[in-house]
């Protein structure tokens, strides 16, 4: 008996260090992770606020349009167009420390933050700050009136990169909501809302430089192909020189123009037509004279009016080329153009001689 109860009183004490131990290593575990927590920016993963893209909307002051937040994501806006944006978020659920904050940025110009009751025209500004506004419900929307910027951008000149210079060109804009954790004036980030507003700031005329360099660039390629000057071009425009990268490429499409030979299908063409000038020649000598004795005039005739619809055909394809030459800014090539056409002219006429011979084979 004395040792059964030994044995229980041995098991219950073994039983308590266990449960010691195990709330211990407990313990030590939940002070470990909000150890880290503190120690280590973003290790909590958690987002405590969500960002609504479905809801949010951008609308052009100037022009009255509206777009969804989503449309205006990478998008090309216009110097000095004023954009409201209307940001809903909530809260996720997540818990929400008493240092927490939300930060609202912005580099665009002129702008007015209003988060609630409050205004701020900073392009950086802090709130959301304490437990009171933590646990009362979310002001949505977010809204922001700001100005597109001037499209200038540091760019860097090869051979003289040492240099920061400004260049004239398309330029990144950010709107930007983040959740962060406040400890002695120092803002450590754990939350960015996703996804962030960036589109580019540009203008008419930038946007206009650039159809006109790819349509030149195009022209040149197709005269002399592809060459490593192209790409230079583009990223001259690129770096902030749209003007001299337009003047660079309207002066290489004209090159190009000089340097380019005649068209293969032109050559082509005329010798087609050479040949069916020839061969309808000797199809009408062999039908009427020595050599023709017993030939079937049906066919022969048929051939002939043959001949004269592929030269028809191949005189409308000189047609579309002399079109292409006229519409050039080279004089050579639209001197050539007014030349391919009293070629086409003139074959115009050999077919409908031919026509006339294949008639009065018909009656003989």
């Amino acid at each position: 008996m004395m040792k059964e109860i030994r044995m229980k009183k041995k098991m219950g004490r073994r039983h308590k260090l266990k449960l010691r131990i195990c709330i211990s290593a407990g313990a030590f575990l939940i002070l470990l992770t909000l150890l880290v927590l503190y120690l280590v920016p973003g290790a909590a993963a958690l987002e405590v606020l969500k960002l609504n893209v479905d809801r949010s909307y951008v609308r052009n002051l100037d022009t009255g349009v509206e777009h969804n937040y989503t449309e205006v994501l990478g998008s090309n806006q216009l110097e000095g167009e004023r954009l409201e944006f209307h940001i809903y978020v909530s809260k996720t659920g997540s818990p929400i420390l008493e240092n927490y904050v939300l930060e609202l940025y912005t580099d665009m110009s002129d702008p007015e933050w209003k988060f609630g009751d409050n205004i701020s025209h900073s392009g950086n500004w802090i709130v959301w700050e304490g437990k009171e506004a933590h646990e009362g419900i979310f002001p949505s929307p977010i809204i922001l009136s700001a100005e597109v910027p001037k499209p200038l951008k540091k760019v860097k000149e090869p051979g003289f990169e040492a240099y920061d210079l400004d260049g004239l060109s398309k330029k990144g804009v950010e709107v930007r909501l983040s959740v962060g954790r406040m400890e002695g004036g120092n803002i450590t980030y754990i939350q960015k809302l996703s996804p962030v507003m960036r589109f580019y700031a540009t203008n008419k005329k930038i946007l206009a430089a650039n159809r006109s360099i790819e349509a030149n660039l195009t022209v040149a390629e197709s005269d002399i192909g592809k060459t490593g000057l192209e790409e230079d071009i583009r990223r001259l425009y690129e770096e902030g020189h749209p003007g001299w990268a337009m003047l660079l490429s309207r002066h290489y499409r004209e090159l190009s123009a000089e340097m380019a030979p005649p068209p293969l299908a032109l050559y082509l063409i005329l010798a087609v037509v050479l040949g069916l000038i020839l061969g309808a020649a000797s199809v009408y000598v062999y039908a009427t004279r020595g050599g023709g004795r017993g030939v079937d005039i049906e066919a022969a005739t048929s051939a002939l009016e043959d001949v004269s619809g592929q030269i028809d055909a191949k005189s409308s394809s000189i047609s579309r080329i002399a079109g292409r030459f006229a519409r050039s800014e080279d004089e050579d090539k639209r001197g050539a153009a007014r030349e391919l056409l009293k070629i086409r002219a003139a074959l115009t006429e050999i077919s409908n001689d031919i026509r006339a011979i294949a008639d009065r084979l018909r009656v003989r």
